[in-house]
């Protein structure tokens, strides 16, 4: 105990951002032999609370009843002394644990009361919110470092994945993505309906890049759909909206079109590999899927000048459907569609004749169609590609 003066002295504790002042009388165990500290509560005199910029606050006198009731104990809540505790003459802990104040300084009833608020979710609120700012500002190194030191979770990947695209790191952002895709395919999986109104969202509001991203992992969801027929129908969905985002971002060139390219093409190809990994689906819907799924691939490869790849995509469904159907191959209006799409190919490609010859073919199949969803899609399909044959006889006679 301090000695002399006027005033009775107080003797200071400083716990995380509190300081307890006890009246001069309270016993404390010597720290030498090992022993704790018990204080009742009648004993503390004031409790000091540092203010921000002023680590010297006044002291605030306290009355004992308000004293929040986790610290308040009773007479008949003495805690019993083991025999390492002989010698402490006051056995009613009150206000700080006598384990935490002797064993570990940092923490206290008040700290572990704090830790179990469930603080954690408004500072993650509020670490995104600052995140997504940084991202809108088009701050991505910035953003990228914040993400990189919070722990891993379905936003971080998200963003992560969002940055990655904007550097020009193609190969992470793919990681990424994955992740986001394994995180979302777990046991607490969303509802795919929810996470398709979102795509569509972004790509109302131009968002292309996050619509992509989603795409991806709705391609996933779709694949642990209960229904197969179900599964291969919403995988096919996805490749023909991530068809027109890659699209749409081609079109807008730059950054936007190297994106588009190393990313998204990687993406709707594994939609692909997702669709044929489905089992149990009806023959005829599968083969109708996979056909369709083939030339939205196709498509994309053409976006990006890719017209021996995209050819080969489109190869790839006439045989599918050629091998599944044999004679009746021709009667699905999909491929009549393959067959217009491997002559636009052969005419970006400068091959005119062998363009003509696939248009040609492209119209007798759409004749022989019998499983057209509406008259009006049978006679625009027709208008294209006798629109598409007469441009190429043009061609031919330059």
């Amino acid at each position: 105990m301090a000695e002399g003066g006027s005033q009775p002295p107080v003797i200071n504790v400083q716990l995380p951002a509190i300081i307890v002042n006890y009246k001069e009388g309270t016993r404390f165990a010597g720290d030498n032999v090992g022993q704790k500290t018990d204080v009742r509560a009648a004993e503390i005199g004031q409790i000091v609370v540092p203010t921000v910029g002023n680590s010297q606050a006044e002291a605030t006198e306290l009355q004992h009843d308000s004293i929040p009731t986790v610290f308040k104990n009773s007479e008949e809540d003495k805690v019993k002394r083991s025999s390492s505790d002989k010698g402490s003459n006051d056995q009613t802990p009150t206000g700080p644990s006598p384990r935490d104040v002797t064993d570990n300084p940092g923490r206290s009833d008040v700290t572990d009361n704090l830790g179990r608020m469930n603080l954690t979710e408004g500072m993650h609120f509020v670490t995104y919110e600052n995140i997504r700012r940084l991202i809108n500002d088009s701050k991505f190194v910035d953003a990228l470092i914040t993400l990189q030191d919070i722990p891993t979770s379905q936003e971080q990947q998200f963003m992560l994945s969002e940055c990655y695209c904007q550097l020009g790191r193609p190969d992470k952002a793919l990681r990424c993505i994955e992740a986001l895709q394994s995180i979302m395919t777990s046991s607490s999986r969303p509802s795919v309906d929810d996470v398709i109104k979102l795509v569509d969202d972004y790509i109302a509001d131009s968002s292309h890049i996050r619509a992509l991203i989603l795409l991806s992992c709705c391609a996933k969801l779709y694949k642990f759909g209960s229904n197969p027929n179900s599964s291969v129908v919403g995988i096919m969905y996805c490749s023909w909206k991530c068809w027109n985002v890659i699209k749409s971002l081609a079109r807008e060139g730059g950054k936007m079109k190297v994106i588009a390219r190393d990313v998204g093409l990687i993406i709707i190809t594994d939609m692909l590999r997702e669709l044929r990994s489905v089992s149990g689906a009806d023959k005829n819907t599968m083969v109708d899927m996979e056909a369709g799924c083939l030339t939205h691939v196709g498509f994309c490869y053409d976006e990006f000048g890719k017209y021996k790849e995209a050819i080969g995509f489109h190869n790839e469904g006439l045989d599918l459907i050629n091998q599944s159907f044999g004679s009746n191959a021709i009667e699905y209006n999909v491929y009549g569609k393959l067959l217009n799409n491997i002559g636009t190919a052969y005419e970006k490609l400068g091959d005119y004749s062998k363009a003509e010859s696939f248009y040609l073919q492209s119209l007798d199949a759409y004749e022989k169609v019998e499983n057209w969803p509406s008259d009006k899609v049978k006679q625009a399909s027709i208008a294209t590609t006798k629109q598409n044959l007469k441009d190429t006889r043009n061609k031919m006679k330059k």
